[in-house]
């Protein structure tokens, strides 16, 4: 079997990200994205599809619709983040286990947002071979597989009274399932979530790995396809999946490679950015040049285009020299090891708000995230600063 891609995900330098989103605003709107966007409807991996008087709407049209409506929307106004190698290691350790607290729109640091991390929050493997199995791009003897990463995500505070209309019909919003297409209640609230991986995954597979089979009958390899992929105007990302978190749903065990796992993880983020008590991040708000403020607002972007940038807080972050080793174990293909970071990890606590109504049920709970230690007991933090005992004075004698 060919050996997975290897090209590791390499993260933009955080003044980019205000260019990136430039870009994805302007590609919403391209062909390009509609095809991937139709693709991932007839997959199934969308998780809110609307629908007309029961009547389903064509793929290309729901895509042109849902990236009109929806994504661009939810870009153009969005703060932007980046999430460091720490940070993203340190959201990644927290959520081993699924948030206990039930979803909530009050844990997003911003109403609307777009981060980027400097390491996959996972990721999954295709098997090129079998997913054109049963297209014409077919090939018998395919051996290639892929490693997709996820690294960046955008979300919104969303309910279906958003958009009503569509063409002068009006739309009723399903949430697709393990049971199919349930009908999204009108008063419901909820996060909107994308999630992207990059472009240009056959870059890691040799050029001569044969994929499939072109129109014309040819040989189609990973290096052909990426020669094409770079003769065609397109972004760093690509839309890769989506989900929806209803407010007040809880959270299950996560289904390895899916988008149970990158939501645990991005919800921890949110967590970590907004927690009370301890304090588990810096922020580094970096400024947009005034040129680039002028392209945005030209192009309708309303979010600021001042980028965050989250760093493990000082006081929480791990010794330079074990972040190195973690960064060398890493393929940069999937989420980063933690073993030198944090031997061992930080966990969550279910803290609840309101003590004198817990017996009643009348009480609202809140994770709280519990620092990593190196030894002693696994229920008790690591103490980050030292205790000095100053002896200014000869102790007494005892009798």
């Amino acid at each position: 079997m060919t050996e997975t891609a290897t090209a590791r995900w390499m993260p933009p330098d955080p003044r980019e990200l205000p260019e990136w989103r430039a870009q994805l605003v302007d590609f919403t709107a391209s062909d390009s994205y509609n095809i991937t966007m139709s693709e991932a409807l007839r997959a199934g991996r969308c998780s809110i599809v609307p629908t007309m008087r029961n009547t389903p709407i064509p793929a290309d049209a729901l895509a042109a619709f849902l990236l009109n409506n929806a994504e661009r929307a939810r870009l153009e106004e969005a703060q932007l983040y980046y999430a460091s190698t720490d940070m993203t290691a340190l959201a990644l350790a927290a959520a081993a286990s699924p948030p206990c607290e039930r979803v909530s729109a009050e844990r997003l640091p911003a109403e609307t947002g777009f981060i980027v991390f400097a390491e996959p929050i996972g990721g999954y493997v295709d098997d090129v071979g079998a997913a054109l199995a049963p297209t014409l791009a077919a090939r018998s003897g395919v051996d290639a597989k892929i490693t997709t990463p996820i690294v960046a995500a955008s979300w919104t505070v969303w309910t279906p009274q958003d958009v009503q209309v569509v063409d002068g019909g009006t739309v009723t919003w399903n949430h697709v399932t393990l049971d199919g297409l349930t009908p999204i209640p009108s008063d419901s609230r909820g996060i909107w979530v994308t999630y992207y991986s990059p472009r240009g995954l056959f870059s890691g597979l040799p050029p001569d790995t044969v994929i499939g089979t072109m129109r014309d009958g040819s040989v189609m390899t990973a290096g052909l396809l990426e020669t094409q992929r770079r003769q065609f105007p397109s972004t760093p990302l690509n839309w890769d999946n989506e989900v929806l978190l209803l407010d007040g749903t809880e959270f299950e065990t996560a289904r390895p490679d899916t988008t149970d796992v990158w939501t645990h993880t991005l919800y921890t983020a949110w967590q970590l950015m907004t927690t009370a008590g301890t304090r588990w991040t810096d922020v580094e708000e970096i400024p947009r040049e005034r040129p680039g403020r002028k392209r945005d607002a030209r192009q309708g972007i309303t979010g600021s285009s001042n980028v965050h940038i989250v760093n493990v807080h000082t006081a929480q972050r791990p010794a330079q020299e074990a972040t190195d080793a973690d960064a060398a174990a890493s393929t940069g293909r999937r989420e980063p090891s933690w073993s030198c970071r944090w031997p061992v990890r930080p966990y969550r606590r279910s803290t609840c708000l309101n003590p004198g109504g817990h017996a009643t049920g009348d009480c609202q709970h809140e994770d709280r995230i519990v620092p990593g230690h190196i030894k002693g007991p696994e229920s008790k933090p690591l103490r980050t600063v030292s205790t000095v005992h100053l002896w200014d004075r000869q102790p007494e004698a005892r009798a």
